[in-house]
């Protein structure tokens, strides 16, 4: 079978509720998207044979898919015997457009048996199976769980006796807490010896003996169905005193609604993934297949690496995690490279990314006059924990970073300005001041929502004067790629601060402050001309004086889309000729340094190029690295370019980025600059 990705995204709700196939047939141990073994099996009950499509099981045939099928929001497997053929599709219904069946925590898995001679044997059923430990992280605990007998259907469920709810705000966990639901025609939740009983003569039977591991599952006998699996985590997230269910909650909704709405709205939701579907591959054509298979690996990860909720005001917040990286909630410069797909298909998604940083930053223990990294560890909103002091003394206690397992961190947002909580050196001032500016702006032109920006307005307008003050030759600093180390005249961060301030001049143009945003345009204009000075002819360097040295300059992104075009064409012709013969196997290096790259930067340096051809040569190593790496994990975005191997990085909200030719060509976020040049 043709591999396509690394690994296959299965159910994909939310960072806890993640479930892949890191293998090239689904017919291996499902894994959660931390790599830790999420047992879940997929039976066909057929003429005294049970086998085995999902996961492994004693005394099951294993059968093996015999080819598979990536799009939107569906991975589709084919299997074939010499007594039936099967189709199973595993459907995460993660439209950003459509934000009910977004937050809405249910999957399908949809099947059909088609029988070699034209009728099902008598013992026939399909039936799916979870195993305890999706109730639990690392340590074995007592389950509880039961069935609820439902008009259409029923719905088994398991969860921990002992529900730990938000107990744990560490990185790559799967949560000690929630409910998990398995959903057919009848379901049951019973021991090891009862699914021992099905595989063995295919009848069902309650059976629950104590010692032995639990297990829900759910049985058809139907030729073509559906299951529905769902997971409901009771509270989402704390934000500054909040505790926040999902979205799809508002309005005192249960899971049994949710399930209930997904059954009932099949067709239409199936349909709904089906035309965005089909206008992706229209999007994607004029790159071609493996642009579209890009995108299809990043939209599923990039969503379900979110969790939609609503404040006790009524404000949408659209929280990532930092997957893989430190668990971070709501980072600036990890929602920034993520905005293209949002931009894309739903603006507001991006105004949920902004709200919490803004809301932070008014907090008073933040006392920079530069935008802040982050509001916390996932689920957890209760304060920017990344580059804080660590002083042992009456008042810090060596608290303010937590680094025992489990934990939950300090209420660092109650900290009065005295605490001192962040250390200057350890955070990213040009970065996320330019990160914030460029987001505002950009939802400012894709939708022409400026109630954010104007509520927001002081912050803006500090933060674009600190890039007029720090921009142009950024001190010793770390950026976004802060694995690579503080970096001093980094001219791609130059190139952020000019682009933040571009994006000032659009904010203030867009809430009526005319002479204002003529002034920043000039500003702006001024700056690009002092930038491009510095950097002198040829390949723009790594850091101003450095020769012979390269970067990818993705930051030039929004200066292209914004319309200003103070960079210029030549200038990203120019860089993006170099950056492809410069390409190792799998994309070309970050920067001369080493041999790692970042897939999203490279799909924003694709988009600066008006030759498809071009932009063609920057996708194919991407797609071959997501076909060939033996890091069989979610899609990495920090991977070697000589080997394909992730270095850290995986399963995270980033590679929404990878839509950015996407967003060049739409110009949603094109402004008409020429409303700026003249007072």
């Amino acid at each position: 079978m043709k591999r396509i990705l690394p690994a296959y995204p299965l159910w994909i709700i939310d960072p806890n509720f993640s479930v892949w196939s890191a293998h090239d047939s689904p017919d291996n141990d499902t894994t959660f998207w931390t790599g830790k073994t999420r047992r879940a099996y997929g039976f066909v009950r057929y003429d005294g044979t049970t086998y085995c499509f999902l996961g492994r099981k004693n005394d099951t045939v294993s059968l093996a898919a015999t080819d598979v099928k990536i799009s939107a929001f569906a991975t589709t497997y084919n299997y074939r015997t010499d007594k039936f053929d099967l189709t199973v599709e595993f459907l995460s219904p993660l439209p950003p457009d459509e934000l009910t069946i977004l937050s809405c925590p249910v999957c399908y898995t949809s099947y059909k048996v088609s029988p070699r001679n034209g009728r099902l044997p008598d013992d026939f059923s399909v039936a799916i199976a979870l195993d305890e430990e999706f109730c639990y992280d690392e340590q074995r605990a007592e389950v509880v769980g039961g069935v609820l007998p439902l008009k259409q259907f029923e719905a088994a469920f398991f969860t921990r006796a002992r529900n730990l709810v938000m107990s744990n705000a560490n990185d790559c966990i799967a949560p000690d807490w929630g409910d998990t639901y398995i959903a057919g025609d009848e379901s049951w939740f019973i021991s090891e010896t009862a699914i021992s009983k099905y595989i063995l003569t295919g009848t069902t039977q309650y059976i629950r003996n104590n010692g032995e591991r639990n297990y829900i599952m759910s049985v058809s006998r139907r030729q073509s169905g559906f299951f529905m699996t769902a997971f409901d985590d009771r509270v989402s997230i704390f934000y500054f005193g909040q505790w926040l269910k999902g979205y799809y909650f508002d309005g005192d909704k249960t899971i049994v609604n949710a399930m209930r709405y997904s059954y009932e709205n099949y067709e239409k939701i199936t349909n709904v993934c089906k035309i965005f579907d089909q206008n992706l591959q229209n999007d994607c054509a004029k790159y071609g297949h493996d642009y579209y298979t890009v995108c299809c690996a990043s939209l599923r990860q990039s969503v379900g690496a979110h969790k939609l909720v609503k404040t006790n005001k009524g404000d949408i917040l659209f929280l990532s995690k930092e997957c893989d990286s430190n668990g971070c909630i709501g980072t600036a410069d990890v929602s920034y490279p993520s905005t293209p797909l949002y931009l894309l298909y739903n603006p507001e998604l991006v105004n949920g990314m902004l709200r919490g940083i803004f809301d932070f930053a008014r907090k008073d223990v933040w006392t920079f006059d530069f935008a802040p990294h982050d509001i916390g560890t996932y689920p957890w909103c209760s304060g920017q924990v990344y580059g804080t002091n660590q002083p042992d003394n009456k008042y810090d206690c060596n608290c303010n970073y937590v680094t025992t397992w489990p934990r939950t961190h300090q209420m660092l947002y109650l900290r009065p300005a005295e605490s001192d909580v962040y250390d200057f050196n350890s955070q990213m001032p040009v970065e996320e001041c330019g990160n914030m500016l460029v987001m505002t702006a950009a939802v400012l032109v894709a939708s022409g929502d400026n109630k954010l920006a104007k509520n927001n307005f002081d912050l803006l307008k500090q933060w674009v004067r600190y890039l007029e003050k720090f921009g142009l030759k950024p001190e010793n600093q770390l950026c976004t790629d802060d694995f690579a180390g503080h970096l001093a005249n980094n001219v791609n961060l130059a190139i952020k601060a000019l682009c933040g301030i571009e994006a000032f001049a659009i904010i203030c143009q867009t809430l009526g402050k005319h002479n204002l945003a003529c002034t920043y345009f000039q500003k702006a204009t001024t700056f690009a001309t002092k930038l491009k000075s510095l950097v002198g002819d040829g390949i723009m360097p790594l850091a101003y004086g450095q020769k012979d040295t390269y970067s990818l300059k993705y930051n030039i992104l929004f200066d292209k889309l914004f319309g200003f075009d103070l960079v210029g064409n030549e200038i990203c012709e120019r860089e993006t000729d170099y950056y492809i013969a410069k390409a190792n196997k799998y994309g070309t290096p970050l920067d001369t340094r080493k041999d790692y790259t970042k897939s999203d930067w490279q799909l924003w340096t694709a988009a600066l190029t008006e030759d498809v051809n071009k932009a063609k040569s920057i996708i194919a190593p991407i797609a071959a690295y997501l076909a060939e790496s033996d890091s069989r994990k979610p899609f990495g975005d920090w991977y070697k370019t000589t080997n394909g191997l992730i270095e850290h990085f995986f399963n995270r909200t980033v590679q929404g980025g990878n839509f950015a030719p996407i967003l060049r060509d739409k110009q949603i976020c094109r402004f008409d600059t020429t409303k700026l040049t003249n007072k």
